[in-house]
């Protein structure tokens, strides 16, 4: 197992798309230089990380994850619907070394955002018309939505 000194979430963005927006997540963290138990690990022995990342809850190895190699910078893009509450995008990561050995995940981070909708309103619904005649009829006219 590998130890993590630190980890960051650089930064999160949301672009407007049509129906769904592009939520770009900008990842980076500090590589582990030793094992879990002290001995030195030189960067060569990590042959990759792996970013799990979860939405609206703690991410999890059962979780979706990306697999970064030659790094530790991964930029990840979500496609979101825009809603009334605020997205929590959660993030963890782990080493694996050249032998295949996982580390445990790192701490976790999270970013809360609003995916604010650039789509027009929907229409107006329950139109109604009245009309009153000279002679004190009146006629109501419901629509149909």
């Amino acid at each position: 197992m590998i130890k993590f000194a630190s980890f960051l979430l650089v930064g999160l963005m949301v672009m407007g798309a049509s129906t769904a927006f592009a939520a770009t997540a900008d990842l980076s963290w500090t590589a582990p230089d030793t094992r879990v138990d002290g001995t030195p690990l030189a960067a060569g022995e990590v042959s990759q990380y792996l970013v799990y990342f979860k939405v609206d809850a703690v991410p999890t190895r059962e979780g979706e994850s990306v697999t970064v190699t030659g790094g530790v910078t991964e930029t990840i893009t979500l496609d979101l619907v825009p809603r009334a509450e605020a997205y929590v995008v959660s993030f963890a990561v782990s080493a694996v070394d050249s032998e295949g050995r996982e580390s445990d995940l790192s701490a976790v981070v999270s970013k809360t955002f609003m995916v604010n909708s650039t789509a027009a309103p929907n229409p107006p619904t329950n139109i109604r018309v009245t009309i009153t005649c000279a002679d004190e009829c009146t006629i109501t006219e419901v629509g149909a939505n």
